[in-house]
C-alpha cells in the first residue's frame, strides 16, 4: 500500500501537537488501539506502556504544566519501513510558579500501513533531566529509577551531546531497522 509522505506527515504533527495541547484527548487521536510507548534508555528503568498506562502517564505529566511545546527540530520519514525518527525540543512552564522546563527527545515512531495512526514510540530523553523530573516534579506514578545519584551523573555526561548527535543516533536506528527488513 503506498502511502503519501502528507498522510504520514500529518500523522506526526497530529502526535506532536497532542503533545503540545496538554490534552489527554488529543494526544490519544493519532494513536491505534494497540499504540505501545517506550521510553529509553532502557537504564531509567521506565515500563513500557500499552495505550492505557500511557494515559495514565501523559496526565500525571500532563498536570504538571501549565504550557508545553513539543516544537520538531528534524523529521526524517522512512516509509518503506513505516519508520519516523522527530528530534524535537520541548518547552515548557511548570505549574506553581517552578519555573521553565526546556528538554529534548529524540522519538522513533512506527506507523501504520495507511500512515493513519501511531503504532510506538520509542522515546530518547535526555536522561539527566528525566532524573530531574522524577526526583522533583513528576507525578507517583512516573516509575523512574532516580534512586540512584551515579546515574544522574553519568548521564548528565551523555546528555552533553548536542541535538545533530542525537539526530544521527535516530537516522542510524532507521538504516539499522531498514537493512533488518532486507536481510531478514
Amino acid at each position: 500500500m503506498e502511502v503519501s509522505k502528507w498522510q504520514r506527515k500529518q500523522t506526526i504533527d497530529a502526535l506532536l501537537s497532542g503533545y503540545s495541547s496538554l490534552s489527554v484527548d488529543k494526544l490519544l487521536e493519532p494513536l491505534d488501539p494497540e499504540f505501545h510507548h517506550q521510553t529509553l534508555p532502557e537504564s531509567l528503568g521506565m515500563p513500557i506502556r500499552n495505550r492505557d498506562a500511557f494515559v495514565k502517564h501523559a496526565a500525571g505529566i500532563f498536570g504538571v504544566f501549565e504550557k508545553f511545546q513539543m516544537i520538531p527540530k528534524a523529521i526524517i520519514d522512512d516509509s518503506s519501513t513505516g519508520m519516523v525518527v522527530v528530534e524535537a525540543q520541548m518547552l515548557g512552564t511548570l505549574k506553581g510558579g517552578k519555573g521553565e522546563w526546556t528538554n529534548e527527545c529524540v522519538m522513533i515512531v512506527k506507523l501504520s500501513e495507511d500512515g493513519l495512526k501511531v503504532l510506538e514510540v520509542k522515546e530518547f530523553v535526555d536522561s539527566a533531566k528525566a532524573l530531574e523530573m522524577a526526583r522533583t516534579h513528576a507525578p507517583e506514578d512516573f516509575k523512574c529509577d532516580a534512586s540512584d545519584s551515579s546515574k544522574a551523573e553519568k548521564w548528565k555526561i551523555l546528555g552533553e551531546f548536542d541535538s545533530d548527535s542525537w539526530i544521527h543516533v535516530g537516522a542510524a536506528v532507521i538504516v539499522l531497522v531498514s537493512l533488518h527488513r532486507m536481510v531478514f
